[in-house]
């Protein structure tokens, strides 16, 4: 999903940095994408499994929960 390459980039840097201020910093960024794609015409939805599918990188739930979504949509 090449739409969703920035907001994979930002979460990637919210699980491997260590600093919480950089951290907090991050998740304003997310925040501010995530606003971005849905008045762009992102599904809600599709967003908020995505999101939960990356912010854990062994989330298997989360990302079955995203697959199944998207195969029933």
């Amino acid at each position: 999903m090449p739409i969703f390459t920035k907001l994979r980039n930002i979460y990637w840097q919210i699980r491997y940095t260590r600093n919480k201020n950089r951290k907090r910093k991050y998740y304003r960024h997310a925040a501010d994408e995530k606003k971005r794609l849905i008045l762009s015409g992102v599904d809600p939805e599709e967003l908020r499994l995505f999101c939960r599918a990356l912010s854990g990188c062994l989330n298997f739930h989360a990302e079955k929960h995203l697959a199944n979504y998207l195969k029933a949509k």
